[in-house]
């Protein structure tokens, strides 16, 4: 928490300085590097369900599988490369900035690999340094961007510092270059669908951006970028309260007590709307007060952030989220997830072609997530039903 609220603050920094247009360009190239992570096959993530369970087996077997997993992320990097670089020269983008995309996007893979590594050693102490260390560099990012340091490269850096941080301070085992076809296969196997799902979790928040990328100028898609900041950070604390009650739930699903399940699922929906609902507000205050004095080349945000806020509101009250995964329900939460994608695409072209610009993007993401608020808690309820009558 501590680390995002200081990012937020940074990201509304950073946009301040760069103006929409440059900001739109930022916004553009992160959305790229997030999508990137596709050709990463998964990797990681099937790591962070395999290694935990080989440690409780073989440690012969523990290290065959950080082996490999990191030799095919490495491997991985060369496919990114080529994807970024063809990407940059199709969009006409000044080729100085493939090298910060890259960075960038393996500064974020490394970092990622290394806080699977440490989950799954349950290493938490370390894991929470990682990201005191990311705040404290962090903090030194407003004097760098201040003299015109790249934002995606002062983010490379921090990451790639913490990188180091953590790998000097993590038991070091002997490493071989040897490459096991079978296991890396089994990696994919476990970890490429469960990439997939947050790739599509993903994309259900940011096609906005991507379509306003498609039809708007790189001005639009800064003032939507930097109203999206606000999405996001008010997004951070449904997640961390997810954090806390998903293996609540999952433990309360294992013991049949269903009961206590969506106790907790409702205690999740309804603190997390209370504490988002009350953030959205206060920024909204905040944004009328100070936008005209402090940002005013982002007044036309203004109506966005509020929109947005209001979208990320919702999200808790869908309920039933976590529940579907938990009780083994995941096929049917990622068709809902395509379905109200499809849906925005729909809604967001139609009100574009209508003449209602990037605010009419803005409405689609809230009409979208109406729609899936009631659609998940339709097929969570009837989930739950069919379950208690089997038992």
């Amino acid at each position: 928490m501590s680390f995002n609220i200081f990012f937020f603050i940074f990201t509304i920094s950073a946009a301040k300085l760069l103006g929409p247009e440059n900001w739109g360009l930022i916004t553009l190239l992160s959305l790229f590097a997030t999508y990137s992570s596709l050709f990463t096959f998964g990797v990681s993530n099937g790591m962070g369900i395999l290694l935990p369970i080989a440690l409780g087996k073989d440690q012969k077997e523990e290290n065959y599988i950080v082996q490999n997993a990191f030799w095919c992320l490495v491997f991985s990097f060369i496919i990114i490369g080529l994807v970024q670089i063809f990407f940059i020269i199709k969009v006409k983008i000044p080729l100085s900035y493939f090298l910060f995309l890259v960075a960038y996007t393996f500064s974020i893979q490394l970092l990622n690999f290394l806080k699977v590594y440490l989950r799954s050693h349950q290493n938490f102490t370390l894991f929470s340094y990682a990201y005191f260390f990311q705040t404290m560099f962090l903090l030194m990012g407003f004097y760098l961007i201040k003299i015109n340091i790249n934002y995606l490269m002062i983010l490379s850096l921090i990451n790639l510092f913490t990188v180091i941080f953590v790998y000097s301070r993590i038991e070091k085992k002997k490493q071989k270059w040897s490459i096991n076809k079978k296991q890396i296969i089994g990696l994919i196997k476990v970890g490429f669908p469960i990439m997939i799902a947050g790739i599509v979790g993903e994309l259900l928040l940011s096609t906005d951006r991507l379509l306003i990328s498609y039809f708007f100028d790189n001005i639009e898609l800064g003032l939507y970028g930097f109203a999206s900041n606000f999405f996001k950070g008010v997004r951070v604390i449904g997640v961390a309260i997810s954090i806390i009650t998903l293996p609540k739930i999952a433990t309360s699903y294992s013991k049949g007590d269903f009961k206590s399940m969506l106790y907790f699922a409702r205690a999740q929906q309804w603190v997390s709307f209370v504490l988002m609902i009350t953030s959205s507000v206060i920024a909204i205050l905040i944004a009328f007060k100070f936008f005209p004095i402090f940002l005013p080349e982002y007044l036309r945000s203004v109506n966005l952030i509020i929109i947005l806020l209001f979208v990320a509101s919702l999200l808790p009250l869908s309920k039933y989220a976590n529940i579907l995964n938990v009780i083994g329900k995941q096929g049917l939460y990622l068709k809902a997830q395509i379905f109200i994608i499809l849906t925005n695409i729909i809604f967001s072209i139609t009100l574009i072609y209508l003449g209602y610009g990037i605010e009419g993007v803005a409405i689609a993401s809230l009409l979208s997530m109406i729609l899936y608020v009631s659609l998940i808690r339709y097929l969570g309820s009837r989930a739950i039903k069919s379950l208690i009558s089997k038992v």
